[in-house]
């Protein structure tokens, strides 16, 4: 009995050990500038901790929302490209999302 006792115990342990997935992901807010073909910039991310939003290549419609609070992981490459509105004529780093989630925090 103690046996058992003592793997659930570990069992449980190792679970609540493992399940901060959220550890590597960055805080970020939705920030809409308007639409690309009319001359915005788009969904730009305010990442915490940095000065400069990027851009997201891949962002899903579901968080196109202005001020929607996210945590997400992505890949720079270096890549972006000049934006005229935000606030003018920046340059804006183009992400790849990895990963994108609700901060429910």
């Amino acid at each position: 009995m103690r046996k058992y006792l003592f793997s659930a115990l570990l069992l449980a342990l190792v679970a609540v050990v493992s399940c901060n997935k959220d550890k590597n992901l960055v805080k970020a807010t939705v920030v809409d500038t308007g639409d690309l073909a009319s001359g915005g910039c788009g969904y730009l991310l305010k990442l915490e901790g940095e000065d400069k939003p990027v851009r997201p290549s891949n962002l899903p419609t579901a968080y196109m929302h202005e001020g929607f609070k996210v945590k997400v992981k992505f890949d720079r490459d270096g890549g972006g490209e000049v934006c005229s509105i935000y606030p003018k004529y920046d340059f804006i780093e183009i992400i790849q999302l990895t990963i994108i989630k609700p901060d429910l925090d």
